[in-house]
């Protein structure tokens, strides 16, 4: 299944079905969970956003 991270919107409070919340909107750093029907409807109704990927750091070679 497709995984994808999230955080709340500005504004929102959401639950995961599991109990667990997810992150607030100014959190660094999001939750990964699986792209769900239930995260679908939580995307589309804007209750939460997708985390942008951090780039990956390339690592020095000495």
């Amino acid at each position: 299944m497709k995984m994808v991270t999230i955080r709340c919107a500005e504004g929102r409070q959401v639950p995961l079905p599991d109990g667990t919340d997810v992150p607030p909107h100014d959190a660094e750093d999001g939750v990964t969970v699986p792209l769900d029907m239930f995260i679908e409807r939580r995307l589309a109704a804007g209750d939460v956003v997708r985390v942008p990927a951090k780039p990956a750091t390339p690592k020095k070679v000495a």
